[in-house]
């Protein structure tokens, strides 16, 4: 009998989406974790009205810590929106290191650049321009490599990308004002849901309470010497996200 509920609900989501229910099943399974049926035909309708395919992961879905369902979609996402559109007439972005040559007025939208090819130095952050068709002017985005940087996977092994990324989506659903779906940059996922990225400074001060209650309960044979460490770091102003996210693999807690 339970089977033959959850067909005939899989039934009345495929109607009203258009998926088959083997599909459905599949992502409910990947893409939309944790759904309820109404969550799931809800996300797969946005899915659908958008026209961006779940299956390659151009659309997928997370529960914030308050249970409210958010739809996401990555840069490629944002952009194959953007490339739909009649207005379409490209993009300009870059990363921006230490050593290189940059100015940017917001205003104008006016940007100049000269990379210094030999020795760039650190990431600061990157931009981008667009300027749909007819638009007098561009919308030029910024990101701050301190804001966003998530220290893990891609953000390691492709920095210059990932930063990129970040300033392109927020210029295209700008420029384009794409509505209904949230940039996967701008949060984190924390023990399956997800909660927003926030500024470095706030984020630092989360991060030191959570090590402070990770350390209360901590039973290793280190605790003392964690401990002496994080005081030692404080005192000399070098106690960073970084640090924090080192201990926080040492106490097998999440920040």
């Amino acid at each position: 009998m339970e089977k033959q509920m959850v067909q005939v609900t899989a039934d009345k989501i495929s109607k009203l989406t258009g998926f088959a229910p083997e599909e459905i099943a599949v992502i409910k399974n990947t893409v939309a974790k944790n759904t309820t049926d109404v969550e799931l035909a809800f996300f797969l309708s946005v899915a659908k009205s958008s026209g961006l395919n779940p299956f390659m992961k151009e659309i997928w879905c997370y529960k914030d810590n308050k249970g409210n369902l958010l739809t996401f979609a990555g840069r490629d996402g944002f952009l194959k929106k953007a490339q739909e559109s009649p207005l379409w007439n490209g993009m300009t972005s870059s990363e921006v290191c230490d050593n290189d040559d940059f100015n940017i007025d917001i205003i104008s939208g006016h940007a100049t650049h000269k990379p210094d090819y030999k020795n760039r130095g650190q990431i600061l952050g990157a931009y981008a321009i667009v300027k749909p068709k007819g638009c007098e002017l561009p919308t030029i985005e910024w990101a701050s490599w301190e804001k966003y940087n998530k220290g893990k996977f891609t953000w390691v092994s492709h920095p210059e990308d990932m930063i990129k990324k970040v300033a392109e989506t927020h210029a295209l659903k700008k420029a384009y004002g794409i509505t209904g779906l949230q940039s996967e940059y701008d949060f984190d996922v924390r023990g399956g849901v997800v909660v927003p990225l926030q500024d470095e400074e706030d984020e630092l001060e989360t991060a030191k309470k959570l090590i402070r209650e990770g350390l209360d309960i901590y039973k290793g044979e280190d605790k003392e010497a964690i401990k002496a460490m994080c005081i030692q770091k404080a005192k000399a102003g070098e106690f960073d996200l970084v640090f924090a996210r080192e201990i926080a693999k040492q106490l097998e807690i999440e920040i």
